[in-house]
């Protein structure tokens, strides 16, 4: 199979790390990169043509796992296209064709990008999903062992038993009137 234009390899995905930190941790986030599918990785191209470039090897090495963080439609290449998916995502009714052609797609384009923190790249059009970026979490060291649930049970059963069983009986006396 032909190489396509667009594939990016590892020496692309290379090519686009910050070139800091030590040795050992630019192979790391190589090897996450790694993992990506040729989408994600076109989707990280188009990432760092935009203003929301990734600038350290932490924010690549969590990129593999915070794909859906962004939105990239390879269809919209210009404000107009914007404008007129913007319409149909709005209008709860169809149009004919003469009120269409009446309509001018670009403010409604330039509203939506604003709106979507949208901007053109080279692949297509980049926008944020929503989603929270999810960062790597270092592993906690475990200092203290918290007991297991049947350790908790067992304590719990103790405690019972110490307390006295036989708990003293109130007679609710009737409510005045």
């Amino acid at each position: 199979m032909a190489k396509s234009k667009s594939d990016i390899s590892m020496n692309d995905l290379k090519a686009m790390l910050p070139q800091e930190g030590e040795p050992a941790e630019q192979e790391a986030t190589l090897r996450a990169l790694s993992s990506l599918s040729q989408e994600d990785r076109d989707l990280l191209a188009a990432v760092q043509e935009s203003p929301f470039r990734l600038t350290t090897l932490e924010q690549f090495r969590e990129f593999p796992a915070n794909t859906e963080y962004f939105i990239l439609e390879h269809n919209i290449s210009k404000v107009e296209d914007v404008g007129w998916r913007y319409l149909a995502q709005h209008l709860d009714i169809l149009l004919p064709p003469e009120l269409l052609d009446a309509i001018d797609p670009v403010p409604f384009g330039n509203h939506a990008m604003r709106e979507e923190q949208g901007c053109f790249t080279s692949r297509g059009y980049l926008t944020l999903s929503g989603d929270e970026w999810e960062h790597e979490r270092p592993k906690e060291k475990q200092t203290e062992k918290k007991p297991s649930i049947k350790e908790r049970l067992e304590q719990s059963r103790k405690e019972c038993a110490g307390q006295s069983k036989a708990q003293p009986h109130r007679e609710k006396s009737a409510p005045e009137l």
